[in-house]
């Protein structure tokens, strides 16, 4: 079994947000006259906007403007994103660190547009919640992303890809990262220090040996949950209704659990030893190993086409009330353990 390190408790829970602010024409202008960038110089308002942004990141990092965009009547919309980790200085962030993340956001409000009323209507677009999980040996983080290999393709329209993209919008794709995606949340799992060395940028402290569980809920989302029929929950598209533990659990748990799995990971023979030694009749043992093995060889959707959807869901629940993760380690693996912990926990 190898050592895998929960730095506290699991709820390290936002990495990245982006809103829209609804800000008046001349305080645009003002924006842009302060950052020394003249809008008529250029050919496309994007060459605006990326100047703004290059001129920013010498002051203020942590923050992007996105976009800006006249929604006419003198009204502009600008779309800003924040990466709350480098606002805050540190990988942890939890409920309790919300004001300080409002006061931080209303001082750079403040500092580029001279007033911090305009959080107030501030429409939140994405919210990028995460689980950080230390895992000292690099084989052993190799060997986790192997085992992700073999789940399932699809879930709730989540669609499993070869190459995702980082929260900057960049491709990304090392053979310690998996994404999946649909038009209103992506989900990837990557390990955080490699995303660094292939970026050739500094792995911060609590980066070091992180595999990094993210889930990104985009404005498709946000709108859908806004909604207050049958299809929604009615919850404001405000950072924070969205701060809140129980909803980052929620998530984290609905979203992830389906796709990762709950239970601990094994080699074949540990898996028997614990079905035998389970109250479970004779037949079932034998249906739950030949369950293992097709998953094993085939991947974690192959009994889907021979078994009854109740009958592939009760078996993945039995399977899990002994604590076996369905995808098992490869038995003929000399260099990989015969047991490790499942690494995704949300308590």
């Amino acid at each position: 079994m190898f050592p895998i390190v929960y730095e506290g408790d699991d709820r390290k829970m936002i990495h990245t947000i982006e809103m829209i602010l609804s800000i008046d024409y001349e305080t645009i202008k003002r924006l842009l006259k302060k950052h020394n960038v003249q809008s008529d110089a250029y050919h496309h308002f994007g060459a605006v906007v990326k100047k703004l942004n290059e001129n920013l990141k010498q002051s203020h990092s942590e923050f992007v403007f996105t976009w800006l965009c006249s929604q006419g009547k003198g009204v502009w919309d600008a779309h800003l994103k924040v990466d709350l980790v480098k606002l805050l200085g540190k990988g942890k962030i939890v409920e309790a660190d919300y004001l300080t993340v409002e006061s931080s956001i209303k001082k750079f409000l403040y500092s580029q547009f001279g007033s911090t009323e305009y959080f107030n209507n501030h429409r939140l677009t994405r919210i990028d919640y995460k689980l950080d999980v230390v895992i000292p040996n690099k084989d052993h983080r190799k060997l986790l992303f192997h085992l992700y290999e073999k789940y399932t393709r699809i879930y709730f329209y989540k669609k499993k890809i070869k190459w995702g993209k980082d929260e900057e919008g960049n491709p990304m794709k090392y053979e310690t990262s998996q994404y999946h995606k649909c038009q209103s949340t992506e989900f990837v799992i990557y390990s955080k220090e490699d995303e660094r060395m292939a970026k050739r940028e500094i792995v911060q402290p609590y980066e070091k040996d992180v595999i990094r569980y993210e889930l990104r809920l985009k404005n498709e989302h946000l709108n859908s949950m806004k909604r207050n029929d049958s299809k929604g929950k009615g919850r404001p598209k405000k950072l924070k209704e969205y701060f809140k533990e129980n909803l980052y659990k929620h998530y984290m748990i609905n979203q992830i659990t389906p796709i990762i799995r709950k239970g601990d990971y094994y080699k074949i023979h540990q898996a028997e030893k614990i079905i035998e030694n389970s109250p479970l009749s004779r037949k079932r043992k034998e249906k739950l190993r030949a369950f293992l093995v097709d998953i094993s060889n085939n991947g974690i959707d192959a009994p889907k086409k021979y078994l009854s959807k109740p009958t592939y869901r009760n078996y993945l629940k039995e399977l899990e009330q002994l604590n076996i993760n369905p995808i098992l380690i490869p038995k003929n693996r000399k260099d990989f353990p015969s047991h490790m912990n499942n690494p995704f926990i949300i308590q």
